[in-house]
């Protein structure tokens, strides 16, 4: 969807927040990676190239991954990327797969102390499940983390105010000439009304967004 390649450029500025948690973890040699809630790959992509190991994105968005398959082939990524359209309720990997259990935004879905419980059993011994959420929506539950089964190894908090004047502003700027852009397309409009919406919840309150990447190491 050539829509979607437009807000990604905007997207992608976030990627030196990606890049600067995945420098945290420790040197891992080829590592397997698993992208919860990929989308179309932005970060997926990124984590490949940072990590030299292999990465599996899931997205339960059919267009979101097809456009990612698109983005693989171009990268010349397909010995080491695979996107699978697959929900987050649905994952079936074997015990222990990973080496890395990565989550940009798609928390929200199942709950940050669910999502510990239900994907430690992903991770090797000693691997790292890393999450990207609201600090607001994590605060209470920092002090459970031993208790799933991991350490907080390091936090990568963004500035306060990162998902507004880095992300949705810039959208809010273009969604006039985006919409008039796209008023023929029916699936665009649709995710251009989703991204609206949610441009206006963050407007309201910036800090309220406030996030940070939750780096936890298997224990």
């Amino acid at each position: 969807m050539v829509v979607l390649e437009e807000i990604e450029q905007i997207r992608a500025g976030f990627l030196k927040y990606t890049r600067e948690a995945f420098l945290r973890l420790p040197r891992l040699e080829n590592p397997r990676i698993l992208d919860v809630g990929c989308g179309s790959g932005v970060p997926t992509i990124e984590l490949a190239k940072l990590s030299d190991g292999e990465v599996t994105g899931i997205d339960i968005d059919k267009s979101c991954i097809d456009e990612f398959n698109r983005k693989i082939k171009k990268e010349e990524l397909s010995n080491r990327v695979e996107a699978l359209n697959l929900s987050l309720f649905e994952m079936k990997f074997p015990d222990e797969t990973f080496d890395v259990v990565w989550s940009e935004g798609v928390i929200g879905k199942i709950g940050f102390e669910t999502s510990l419980k239900e994907w430690r059993r992903l991770l090797k011994h000693n691997g790292y499940l890393v999450i990207h959420y609201q600090i607001s929506r994590v605060a209470d539950a920092l002090p459970r983390i031993p208790q799933h089964g991991y350490s907080l190894a390091d936090t990568v908090q963004l500035p306060a105010d990162a998902w507004w004047t880095e992300f949705y502003k810039p959208i809010e700027e273009k969604m006039d000439a985006l919409l008039h852009k796209y008023r023929n397309n029916s699936d665009a409009l649709k995710l251009l009304e989703k991204y609206k919406s949610e441009m206006h919840m963050v407007k309201k309150n910036p800090s309220n967004f406030s996030a940070a990447f939750y780096i936890m190491k298997k224990v």
